[in-house]
């Protein structure tokens, strides 16, 4: 098969990369297109290329060595300008591209594939949308459109290059949690909101139940975030007033959690909560959700501690959103061990009771887990 015409008038290259690599280790990895140097050697992710040199360092570092892997593209031609995503020629070469891709997969027959980029992500998975971009998958082990056959997202090192060589030990991790997800042969799955451990729609007298189970807590953590009808996304930190407020979530422990709306006789439930003596934590909530309850007239009693200026102090050159942060947890940046294993960000609209739950339950885990 050749390249179209119509894509080789727009300045697309008449050379097909063919995939390399032996795939010893059950991992292909999918990057979104051949540069000039991998369009000139016949080479995906050339290993003396700008973005294959990265590529190259990160699998030498974690102690392997390429031609274990399969190593191919989206789209098996160099586009003009190295443009693929976003361009006007992107949907016409990714289709075409396609048959290539499912070849690879029919033939090296991956147990894992590691994905570099949102065009790899999106061809891979189907996922796209907010909160379903690399920022926020990267590092978990998400559902392919190729059977059961799981996929890790990661950042392209063509990104890395761009200014932000200090995210090269979430490529590494990345690696390892394919080759860990391949020999292990681990499933994977979207979280599927419902009730389980969480109470999601509470009476009153169930909120006062926790209430009074946590003024019986002990040393037990307390977590709690609220969501307002501006920004639910953990990373803002514009502060706002009290009748902003749409709900509040508490956990005391891994894999529970309640959720309340931010009205009568909830309100009360939860400013008698937030008094109590208890050891406090949240993400943000310093600078976000704090002010917001004190406006709100709650008075946060006990030691309270931020995590995600923990986790920035730890990690300072990372990005500090929750779902990123739950993903890179382990004994160190580069090994693949989850305290928590779905993204949920983008469950948000949906799903908001859940998806509050969630953001304080992630937090009893990450604690767990320290």
């Amino acid at each position: 098969m050749s390249v179209p015409e119509s894509l080789v008038k727009l300045g697309f290259s008449r050379n097909i990369l063919e995939p390399q690599g032996t795939g010893a280790n059950g991992v292909l990895i999918v990057g979104e297109s051949p540069g000039a140097e991998e369009d000139a050697y016949g080479t995906p992710f050339c290993p003396h290329a700008q973005a294959g040199s990265v590529l190259e360092r990160s699998i030498r570092r974690i102690g392997m060595n390429r031609e274990q892997f399969v190593i191919t593209n989206t789209v098996p031609s160099r586009p003009p300008n190295n443009w693929l995503e976003g361009a006007p020629w992107a949907a016409e070469a990714i289709a075409w591209g396609r048959p290539f891709l499912e070849e690879a997969i029919a033939t090296f027959r991956p147990r894992a594939i590691l994905s570099l980029g949102a065009v790899a992500t999106r061809s891979l998975t189907g996922l796209a949308g907010p909160k379903l971009g690399i920022s926020h998958l990267a590092g978990y082990v998400v559902p392919s459109n190729y059977g059961s056959i799981p996929v890790i997202p990661c950042f392209h090192p063509s990104f890395l290059r761009r200014g932000k060589m200090s995210h090269t030990s979430i490529l590494m991790r990345c690696l390892r949690l394919a080759v860990q997800t391949s020999y292990n042969r681990t499933a994977a799955e979207l979280p599927s909101p419902n009730d389980g451990p969480y109470v999601l729609r509470p009476s009153p007298e169930m909120a006062e139940g926790f209430l009074d189970i946590a003024s019986r807590a002990g040393d037990n953590w307390l977590a709690y975030d609220i969501e307002t009808y501006y920004s639910n996304a953990e990373e803002e930190a514009e502060e706002h007033d009290a009748k902003d407020i749409r709900s509040i979530q508490f956990s005391l422990s891994p894999g529970t959690g309640i959720f309340m709306p931010w009205r009568d006789p909830y309100i009360r439930v939860a400013k008698n909560i937030l008094a109590l003596p208890i050891r406090k934590c949240g993400w943000n909530n310093w600078r976000f959700d704090d002010p917001a309850l004190r406006a709100a007239g709650a008075a946060i009693n006990g030691e309270i501690h931020d995590l995600m200026w923990a986790w920035h102090h730890t990690q300072p050159d990372l990005p500090r959103g929750l779902q990123f942060a739950a993903a890179m947890q382990g004994p160190n940046i580069t090994q693949p061990t989850h305290v928590w294993k779905y993204p949920w960000k983008h469950l948000d609209a949906a799903h908001p009771e859940f998806y509050g739950i969630v953001d304080v339950d992630v937090l009893q885990w990450m604690l767990n887990y320290v």
